[in-house]
């Protein structure tokens, strides 16, 4: 006997990132969805509001008693979580899990859509790994997306967007991942709708859109803006230029690519788009495209 699919389907953190898209994602196929949002949330209003497929709930981020009531009206086999990292949602999800424990949900996809976590302790990245050891203590299966540096980013990490020029902290020739946010939604809905329950459970997926290193990325640009070779980011009128740059040195040591292995220190390229057979005949998106370069 086949097994039977997920059915079921709601999200948090819906917000213009990586969540209003998978949400899209969903409707795009037909498949419904549930987007519980924060009460003074005004992403919703982005949303389709006439898609039968698509309903809204609001709740309390912090009361595990209203998530797991608003889960358990509507049957939920699968809760998406897509909370911001940056903005401190990550270290929430442990709300959410005993929400959705209680509520018999049977799949969370924990916010990950980045590379694979660092092992040692201390930064933001790390408070997945803590969440990944909480959501196995308490029993609740989940899934999480590796999909490297997403498209977008490009021009947030090299400090680009605010100062006109690309910046690669020391060499930037290591090869990394780069997965468009659109990819990601598209491919997480159609395996989520796709793909026997069996073979979710906690499960870590690989997928790469595009591998190279900074310095191709740069050369796609074709001299139209200055490429800045340097030990930091610059700090004056850059956001978290340290937690950038930080970052590019992760990447440096090859932490960029989705075939990365921590406990090894080592990169294995055919792992790091292991997973992208799920979505047969995809055709993934380039860095170029996405940017309009």
């Amino acid at each position: 006997m086949s097994e039977q699919l997920f059915r079921s389907f709601a999200i948090v953190g819906a917000g213009p990132n990586i969540g209003i898209r998978v949400v899209k994602a969903f409707l795009a196929i037909g498949a419904p969805i549930l987007v519980i949002a924060r009460p003074s949330s005004t992403t919703v209003s982005a949303l389709p509001a006439d898609d039968p497929n698509l309903k809204v709930a609001r709740a309390d981020y912090t009361s595990a008693s209203e998530i797991c009531a608003i889960l358990r009206e509507h049957k939920v086999d699968v809760l998406i979580s897509t909370v911001s990292l940056v903005l401190g949602g990550v270290a929430s999800q442990n709300i959410l899990a005993d929400a959705a424990k209680d509520a018999g949900v049977k799949l969370f996809v924990a916010s990950e859509f980045g590379a694979v976590p660092q092992t040692f302790k201390g930064g933001l990245g790390f408070q997945k790994g803590d969440f990944a050891v909480y959501a196995k203590s308490i029993g609740l299966p989940i899934l999480r997306v590796y999909n490297g540096l997403l498209h977008e980013f490009v021009p947030f990490v090299t400090a680009l967007a605010e100062t006109g020029k690309f910046h690669i902290v020391n060499k930037g020739e290591t090869p990394q991942s780069f997965t468009a946010r659109s990819d990601i939604a598209g491919y997480l809905a159609h395996i989520l709708t796709t793909q026997p329950p069996s073979h979710l459970l906690d499960v870590e997926i690989h997928i790469e859109g595009q591998r190279a290193t900074l310095s191709e990325i740069a050369a796609l640009y074709k001299g139209s803006v200055p490429v800045v070779h340097c030990d930091a980011l610059p700090a004056e009128g850059v956001a978290n230029a340290h937690f950038r740059t930080l970052f590019q040195k992760y990447v440096e040591v090859g932490g960029g690519s989705c075939g990365w292995n921590p406990v090894t220190e080592s990169d294995d390229p055919d792992s790091a788009s292991r997973d992208n057979s799920l979505w047969e005949g995809h055709r993934w998106l380039t860095v170029g495209e996405v940017l309009g370069l």
